[in-house]
């Protein structure tokens, strides 16, 4: 036992610079301007002091959930954001938020967009 959490405290310790990797390798992906690597790091590991106190507060699905609902939220275009689709979207509807928030996001996002989202995944 003591081991294992050994490793997911070393791997805890990993999470801003994959972050920081994944960031930069998505916005070049999607042909976004691209940001100063410094600059997402060091606002990474900002963000990510208070996150961490919070998964040990409360545990890690609900803080991934938290994350998820906050990516989809802060994003101007998701319907655009491949990372936000396959990363937030797609595990929410996986989980059965997408069902019950339907009404909700036909309200914000144009139906459309929300019935394609659905049949990109497979109808949930």
């Amino acid at each position: 036992m003591a081991e294992a959490i050994k490793k997911f405290e070393e791997a805890m310790d990993q999470i801003p610079e994959y972050v920081t990797t994944i960031i930069m390798q998505s916005r070049e992906a999607e042909d976004r301007k691209p940001f100063l690597e410094a600059l997402v790091r060091l606002a990474v590991r900002a963000a990510w002091e208070p996150i961490k106190k919070m998964v040990d507060a409360t545990g890690v699905p609900e803080i991934q959930r938290a994350c998820r609902i906050l990516a989809v939220l802060i994003c101007p275009a998701p319907e655009k954001h491949k990372a936000v689709q396959d990363r937030a979207l797609l595990p929410l509807a996986k989980e059965g938020l997408l069902a019950t928030s339907k009404e909700r996001l036909e309200r914000v996002f144009p139906a459309d967009w929300v019935r394609r989202l659905q049949e990109g995944f497979g109808g949930v």
